[in-house]
């Protein structure tokens, strides 16, 4: 009798399982959200996801990944179910980090370190990065450069951009890897020094800006090389030039123009 109820317990069981895989869960739409430049029916295909499977088997971390690779732009797709037969698909763009000049392309890097794109141009308002050497660089994978401090800089320094959300910037340069610049606005260049406290120097000078002592009439060198001992910064006025390569010319970068002698304290 124990043996019969087993058996009856067993095919109840079964078929629950059957019914779950077959009938129930199914998954009968796919939404997608946020905001990004591709259409929903591209997300849609990127993912590889089709109405009519079940919801518990829907690999959502290979359709999250494929989404990622397939469409570099985007930054993160956070793939869920949603009980009892729903599949949600939320996308995000990746925020663009800088152009690093290769021979006579631009390879346009988020700040994640993904391959978003390579262009004969370099995009208007994205920064230019200067003293990275590219091993590898394939659209929608990781950038691989060279390791060394300049790779670690540039890492910390585009971090430290995007959290503080300053615009503006023409140009990243981490050719020296304790002596890094930022120039902003093709007028003022920033100086750090020692690639340290990189938030609060960024923060320290978008205070600079928004109390006015900085115009947009002014242009030099703005020298944080002390704030780490002094919380202050240095205004040197002198005429600042882009050095971002023309794009007709991408393979010839012209350098800033040298801060003249004048110097002012920002406190």
């Amino acid at each position: 009798m124990a043996i019969f109820y087993l058996l009856l317990f067993l095919v109840v069981l079964g078929s629950a399982l059957t019914l779950s895989l077959t009938v129930l869960f199914r998954v009968e739409t796919i939404e997608v959200k946020g905001e990004s430049r591709y259409s929903a029916e591209e997300i849609l295909e990127a993912s590889g996801l089709e109405a009519g499977g079940n919801l518990f088997l829907t690999d959502v971390s290979a359709a999250s990944a494929a989404i990622e690779k397939t469409l570099p732009y985007i930054g993160e797709a956070d793939v869920r179910r949603v009980l009892p037969s729903e599949i949600e698909i939320e996308v995000s763009e990746e925020e663009l980090a800088g152009a690093v000049l290769d021979d006579t392309q631009y390879i346009l890097v988020g700040v994640s370190g993904k391959v978003l794109d390579r262009t004969a141009e370099k995009p208007e308002n994205c920064p230019l990065v200067k003293g990275l050497t590219v091993l590898e660089a394939q659209i929608g994978s990781q950038i691989v450069y060279e390791e060394g401090e300049n790779r670690k800089v540039f890492e910390s320094l585009s971090a430290a951009v995007a959290e503080c959300g300053l615009d503006k910037v023409t140009e990243l340069d981490v050719t020296d890897a304790y002596d890094s610049t930022l120039l902003y606005n093709n007028r003022i260049l920033l100086e750090f020094g020692a690639p340290t406290a990189l938030v609060e120097k960024i923060s320290f000078f978008q205070t600079i800006l928004e109390r006015g002592d900085l115009t947009d009439q002014d242009a030099g060198t703005f020298n944080l090389t002390v704030y780490d001992s002094t919380k202050r910064g240095f205004f040197e006025e002198s005429l600042a030039a882009s050095s971002a390569p023309e794009p007709s010319e991408p393979s010839e970068p012209s350098e800033p123009a040298d801060p003249a002698s004048s110097a002012a304290a920002a406190e």
